[in-house]
């Protein structure tokens, strides 16, 4: 009889490069050596290629705002004509469907443009400019009344009276301080009415026809409106060319959405201008209030900078209003809030709607940057500007990290109602 003797098998030895391999390729440890990555390169220290990139960045916005600076109006003039063009863009694709070939609808709309500007000047300026000489020449008397109204209402309101420096405060001193500087105020305002006055009417033309200097910057603005709108698609090929593969479907989709948006902002902006402008006409003339068609006239263009225009085109009309009487500055300081709530709470939300959605801050803020960089044309092109930065932020940063709006929202709404942030 035979024994077999069984022997335990041998085991195959282990492969240590199997195994790591192995465990290389588990998730788990994959994640694990990509966080000890990420954590080992934010613990690096600052290297000397960092600081290159970032000299290099830190002078490349250097230069960049000189060049701003130095080539502002030149600037100014192309940003008005790209805005120009992309309002003027739907009427000539318009005819474009219809038949009309490219070049004829672009004159065409040109011609409508100087046309349709051209017409309304010939109706407005005449009787402005009328209106506006009689203003200039009843300064000193609207001041003298304005005086007199003032000291009426510290003699019927003498409370008011404390509020004053104790220098002035008795009756003789200050009848005599403001008899000293009633001329001196006479003359400034005059000075002041006279200089500024043609140079705000001549911003407000250059502004609103592209211009930013001159007939010939003028006609140069409106030829390159006319070149950009004759053959846009190089342009627009050209640009989308140089981004960037992974950001090519953004840039199209802001470049869509821009259009749409400067047509909203130019549609709210004329017939909210209009018809503030009208019904301020109109309220002031019942009033009583000389020269109403200068007043409506600035409630027009007040609306192209919001929220700062219509108060500083309401302040003229409240100057001559104080001069007649409490009962009439109180009566068109009413009619000019009535106007302004109609239009803030009814108007602009039926007529621009959502599409721009843009904070009163960010507003004052683009209008105030703005305007100490480029005037007046900087000011009125603050919205636009405003709505572009706007458009590029929510395409190029929110829609690519995939940003939890929603959440933020209730978040910051926890935050301010409660003081409190909920993790």
């Amino acid at each position: 009889m035979t024994s077999s003797s069984s022997e335990p098998e041998a085991t195959p030895p282990l492969d240590d490069s199997s195994e790591s391999s192995s465990l290389a390729s588990s998730p788990v440890v994959s994640r694990v050596e990509a966080a000890q990555s990420i954590a080992s390169d934010e613990r690096a220290p600052l290297s000397y290629a960092d600081l290159r990139r970032f000299f290099a960045l830190l002078i490349g916005f250097g230069m960049a705002a000189l060049l701003v600076r130095a080539l502002g109006d030149i600037l100014m003039l192309f940003v008005v004509s790209f805005f120009v063009a992309m309002v003027l863009n739907p009427f000539v694709s318009w005819l474009e469907r219809r038949g009309v070939k490219r070049g004829l609808a672009v004159a065409l709309t040109m011609l409508a443009l100087v046309g349709t500007v051209v017409g309304v000047g010939f109706l407005v300026v005449p009787p402005v400019v009328e209106q506006t000489s009689a203003l200039v020449k009843q300064v000193g008397q609207n001041s003298e009344s304005v005086q007199k109204q003032a000291l009426a209402l510290l003699d019927r309101y003498p409370q008011l009276r404390q509020l004053l420096p104790a220098e002035i405060r008795d009756s003789n001193n200050f009848n005599a301080i403001s008899k000293q500087l009633t001329p001196l105020i006479q003359e400034r305002l005059r000075v002041f009415v006279q200089s500024a006055g043609p140079g705000v009417g001549k911003n407000v033309v250059a502004t609103t026809l592209g211009l930013v200097g001159g007939i010939f910057t003028g006609v140069i603005g409106l030829l390159l409106v006319a070149f950009i709108l004759g053959n846009p698609k190089p342009m627009v090929t050209g640009f989308l060319a140089v981004v960037p593969a992974r950001h090519r479907d953004a840039a199209g989709r802001s470049i869509a959405r821009i259009e749409q948006q400067m047509l909203a902002w130019i549609r709210a902006t004329l017939i909210n201008g209009i018809l503030t402008g009208v019904s301020t006409s109109i309220l002031l003339y019942f009033i009583g209030l000389p020269s109403v068609i200068v007043f409506g006239v600035l409630s027009f263009f007040g609306e192209f900078v919001p929220n700062l225009g219509p108060i500083a085109a309401s302040l003229p009309a409240l100057f001559v209003a104080a001069g007649q009487g409490t009962t009439t500055f109180m009566l068109t300081l009413a009619a000019i809030l009535f106007v302004q709530q109609v239009e803030s709470n009814v108007l602009v939300p039926f007529i621009m709607g959502r599409e721009l959605d843009l904070h009163p801050v960010t507003i004052v803020f683009f209008a105030l940057g703005m305007g100490a960089l480029f005037g007046i044309a900087g000011a009125i092109l603050a919205v636009p500007l405003a709505a572009v930065t706007k458009v590029l932020v929510d395409e190029f940063v929110i829609k690519p990290n995939h940003v939890p709006v929603k959440d933020i929202e209730e978040h910051a709404e926890t935050l301010i109602s409660r003081r409190q942030w909920s993790a």
